[in-house]
């Protein structure tokens, strides 16, 4: 039997996001603004899906980019399949739909405009909004003053200044790359200084970052492609890595020189062809192309969680831009230590502000080559040396200890070279696999082979890598508890095809799911495990409506 992907276990964090959401758009339905700052791959646009199905409202989800909208749609019909979802931007006008997801490119023009008030949005979603002061966002807004606006993003400070706190208002919930490397949501981070012997001193400021024309001239020679393409094959062999260079042409000579020096390269771009790039994104994925050089088009809405080092070959002022690249390298993936950061160093003598590094963006006093968490287990020793120093003693905290114990709780997952991953379990070498898509890159099946008959089962149809890797561990715990546990998650197991049992009929019964003449005590357990499931959420749903209830009630008497 092949089973359905599962509602996805959210988060502590991400629950949090969704209740105070919910909490502020009941204090405040018409006209109400929240805005969230997750991490790139904290989940935003998992939580921020959460939040439109359980309100339940006519939603419009707004992005800058056609990629950040299909990883919406997507995501949405992995929560919920039966959605229908309407799509305004790349030639498609699907208006009318309960959810719908549209480019400000499109969505801003008169003509559309006009159609906005026609539809009775309740629920505006704004991805990636620290883009929001532009004209065309408020154009929208504008047209629905009603609306309840949510504001997503991993940056929201911006080189011109502007905050966009003065759209949305403080954040309901700000989550650092710090907060989630700590918690075990992200991978380590490690920087690594590579100092070249480019000046950026004769290279001026443009809206606050470098002049790119001038920056280009600066940092696209031969000698500073050679070295960094050296740093990488010192540091960094081995590891998929994404390269940010300043300019198109800047990025194909980054490739050519990796190419010329043994390391398999492509470069991508705005100007590369859809179906070329489909396909280097493609041989990406599966690891037969080990770095991706870019300008400008992986920053946002691209998601390759097995890259393991982030080159930063274009100096930047940037804290926003500097992070998003560094969020391409932060996503878990099985097998995934952690990450480095190749920060490419130049001289920078005349400026008072100097380029960023991941030292300076994450404001931790890294050393070179140290990683977060040993930075804060060194800053953490050091205050307790400092502290008996002091003739005071100092524990170290339980949550601390729980982190340490899940970070060496992870799997040891291997890939092969079809890009495979593959999960070795116990003594009876049970094998469970994450199978890449044939169709959709990103999206992986679990598979699994159990002893003692070997025989390849499915347990989860094609699902993006992180929900994958999730059920499949899942599943992994219960064998690892003991072979007595096999039977629960062996799909071909013998019980499987037996006559519903009495305790079955009288739990299906109870849960008004009808018996069908040829049910199987398999098929029986699977109906009666969702409906657990279901009630479970539905009991948790209703206590946080009676918990708002009693804040709103509260509220109103205050200021009655």
């Amino acid at each position: 039997m092949i089973l359905t992907p599962p509602t996805i276990a959210l988060r502590p964090y991400q629950e949090t996001c969704i209740d105070r959401v919910i909490t502020s758009y009941n204090l405040q339905p018409q006209g109400g603004k929240a805005l969230l700052v997750l991490p790139t791959g904290g989940g935003k646009t998992i939580v921020f899906t959460e939040i439109a199905r359980r309100l339940g409202l006519t939603t419009l989800i707004i992005a800058h980019r056609q990629e950040l909208l299909q990883q919406a749609a997507d995501k949405f019909r992995m929560v919920d399949p039966t959605v229908i979802i309407g799509q305004v931007g790349a030639g498609r006008h699907e208006y009318g739909a309960p959810i719908t997801v549209a480019s400000i490119q499109t969505i801003s023009r008169p003509e559309h405009l006009q159609n906005l008030k026609l539809f009775g949005y309740g629920l505006v979603i704004i991805d990636e909004c620290h883009h929001s002061s532009a004209s065309g966002y408020q154009a929208v807004l504008d047209m629905l003053p009603d609306a309840f606006v949510l504001g997503v993003t991993a940056t929201p400070d911006r080189l011109d200044k502007q905050s966009i706190e003065a759209i949305f208002g403080e954040p309901v919930f700000s989550a650092s790359i710090i907060d989630m490397v700590e918690q075990g949501f992200l991978c380590d981070l490690r920087a690594i200084a590579i100092p070249t012997t480019t000046s950026l001193d004769d290279v001026h400021t443009q809206a606050g970052d470098f002049k790119l024309d001038e920056l280009e001239v600066a940092v696209d020679t031969p000698e500073r492609n050679r070295a960094i393409v050296s740093a990488y094959k010192k540091h960094c062999l081995g590891r998929q890595g994404i390269c940010f260079a300043v300019t198109v042409e800047h990025a194909a000579h980054l490739a050519e020189t990796f190419t010329d020096m043994g390391v398999r390269a492509e470069v991508v771009s705005g100007e590369t062809p859809s179906e070329v790039r489909k396909q280097i994104l493609h041989d990406y994925e599966r690891g037969s192309v080990e770095v991706l050089c870019n300008c400008g088009v992986l920053t946002e809405g691209f998601d390759a969680p097995q890259t393991s080092c982030i080159i930063m070959a274009r100096p930047t002022k940037s804290r926003a831009l500097f992070t998003q690249c560094i969020g391409r390298g932060t996503r878990l993936a099985p097998g995934k230590k952690d990450a480095i950061i190749l920060d490419i160093t130049d001289n920078c003598l005349k400026h008072r502000i100097q380029p960023l590094t991941l030292g300076k963006a994450l404001n931790m006093p890294l050393l070179n080559g140290e990683s977060i968490t040993e930075t804060k287990e060194r800053e953490r020793q050091e205050r307790e040396e400092q502290e008996e120093r002091e003739a005071r003693t100092t524990k170290v905290s339980r949550r601390t200890q729980d982190l340490a114990l899940n970070m060496l709780a992870r799997m040891e997952w291997k890939r092969q070279r079809t890009g495979t991953y593959v999960l070795e379990i116990g003594e009876h070498k049970h094998k469970v696999y994450l199978v890449p898509s044939d169709y959709k890159d990103g999206y992986y099946s679990v598979w699994a082979q159990l002893a003692p008959g070997y025989q390849k089962q499915q347990w989860l149809k094609e699902s993006p890598l992180e929900w994958a890797q999730q059920h499949a561990e899942m599943k992994a715990k219960v064998l690892q508890a003991g072979a007595n546990k096999a039977v629960l998650v062996d799909n071909n197991h013998p019980w499987r095809a037996k006559p519903v049992s009495d305790k079955q009929r009288y739990l299906l019964n109870k849960y008004k799911i009808p018996v069908t003449p040829h049910m199987t005590a398999g098929e029986a357990s699977d109906l009666i495990g969702k409906a657990k499931d279901d009630a479970e959420k539905l009991r948790d749903e209703k206590k946080a409506r009676r918990a708002q209830k009693a804040i709103q009630t509260l509220i109103g008497r205050r200021y009655a």
